[in-house]
């Protein structure tokens, strides 16, 4: 979501990114340093920050999973596939599951969540997020699109009631969020156990 034209300024890392790019980035720096075992990044496109956070001497694998369109050579995507049909053998499959600033990006995010669910182990953890207060970033934004770019779908906005019904099959859920205020969430960001 930072690729496309919004104000940058808040600073992490030494990076500056918007105000729900940055909420994203200080809750997974709380969050992934804890995390072991085998994890998959769903939607993963080319943002480093989670492989960089995912620093526990526990953690066994990292693997990226997105679209065809997503990845570059700087951050590749080790496996591409729809995120609505992943693979049946992924079943059970992951300790930890990633997936920031996407599923607003998601045709049927009920249908993501289902999937998201089946790959998690029991006992394993989700870790979601999507903008909330944020202004709409679909194909026709911007006036100026960057010739030869992918198409973007941009179809949800999603509340914390949203959220309890998306991750109600899950165990044990918490609901954050960052705004300005209790009333007004940037972001909502969603750890979510198996």
């Amino acid at each position: 979501m930072d690729g496309h034209p919004v104000p940058k300024t808040r600073k992490w890392r030494g990076h500056t990114f918007s105000e729900t790019r940055y909420s994203v980035a200080v809750w997974l720096e709380r969050e992934l340093p804890k995390v072991t075992g085998d994890v998959v990044n769903v939607a993963a496109g080319g943002w480093p920050i989670p492989k960089q956070l995912l620093t526990n001497p526990g953690l066994k694998s990292y693997t990226t999973y997105d679209q065809k369109h997503y990845g570059d050579g700087v951050n590749p995507v080790d496996k591409y596939g729809d995120v609505h049909n992943m693979p049946p053998e992924w079943a059970n499959k992951w300790d930890a599951v990633i997936c920031n600033q996407a599923i607003e990006c998601f045709k049927n995010p009920f249908k993501a969540m289902d999937e998201l669910y089946r790959i998690v182990k029991p006992g394993g953890v989700l870790y979601i997020d999507a903008p909330f207060n944020y202004r709409w970033f679909g194909d026709e934004a911007w006036p100026n699109k960057k010739p030869k770019a992918h198409r973007v779908y941009d179809y949800w906005r999603i509340s914390k009631d949203g959220w309890e019904e998306l991750t109600k099959k899950f165990s044990n859920v918490k609901i954050e969020h960052s705004g300005p205020n209790v009333w007004d969430a940037y972001n909502f960001m969603v750890k979510a156990i198996k």
